[in-house]
């Protein structure tokens, strides 16, 4: 039969005695020589303990429960996480350039062959007004979309800078952080310029002149036929 304590006894109860029994394990295992003897038995603590990192264990063997004893998280700088934030463009953005790049590269055109008038007056505008000193990604469209090579479009640019190089040049970036060097002009219509802008101004800019220089050769055809019948 069972006693009177034990049928009476709580959850308390058997939580101290387990402690008891603990404690009295640890005892008998001090009195006696470690050599001879198993170790203690491991506390739920250590256990647990077993499988985290070293560094989050103390000297003891138990785990680290203090802040003071984590290792401190090393903070990132804001470069490393602009960095991180500008990694996908910048990926689309090299894929977008190699696609034009070999459409570029395809272009085929008689290399002592001139430019026409469209593609001259639009070579002329970016050089006056956007830039001098475009880089190879706005060449690369300009050679697309005016459909000469990029061969021309290159010795275009540095032609004319031999024989002109007047006007002021203003320092400038991309929203992706690459230099640029830009006419004041440039700066005054678009102050963080991207290879998407330059190209949506450069489709208009070909468009207009296209428009421009059409209306001016039917207006050229139409006035002899007006001047006559006066």
């Amino acid at each position: 039969m069972t006693s009177p304590q034990a049928v009476c006894q709580t959850p308390l109860d058997v939580l101290a005695d387990l402690a008891i029994q603990r404690a009295a394990s640890f005892a008998v295992y001090d009195s006696h020589d470690d050599s001879s003897h198993s170790p203690p038995p491991s506390s739920p603590l250590s256990s647990a303990s077993a499988g985290l990192p070293k560094r989050y264990i103390t000297s003891s063997g138990s785990a680290a429960c203090g802040a003071h004893h984590l290792r401190p998280r090393k903070k990132v700088p804001k470069s490393h996480q602009s960095s991180r934030l500008h990694l996908k463009p910048k990926q689309e953005l090299k894929i977008r350039r190699k696609e034009l790049m070999d459409r570029a590269c395809a272009i085929k055109s008689l290399e002592n062959s001139p430019v026409n008038e469209q593609q001259l007056v639009v070579l002329k505008t970016i050089y006056n007004e956007i830039t001098m000193y475009p880089p190879e990604p706005w060449l690369v469209l300009m050679a697309c979309v005016l459909h000469r090579s990029l061969r021309q479009i290159k010795n275009w640019f540095s032609n004319t800078r031999q024989k002109n190089r007047w006007g002021d040049v203003v320092c400038a970036r991309t929203d992706l952080g690459e230099r640029l060097r830009l006419r004041p002009s440039a700066t005054e219509l678009c102050e963080l310029w991207s290879d998407d802008f330059f190209e949506e101004v450069l489709m208009i800019l070909s468009y207009r002149t296209a428009r421009r220089l059409q209306w001016e050769r039917a207006e050229a055809v139409n006035k002899p036929a007006t001047l006559q019948s006066c």
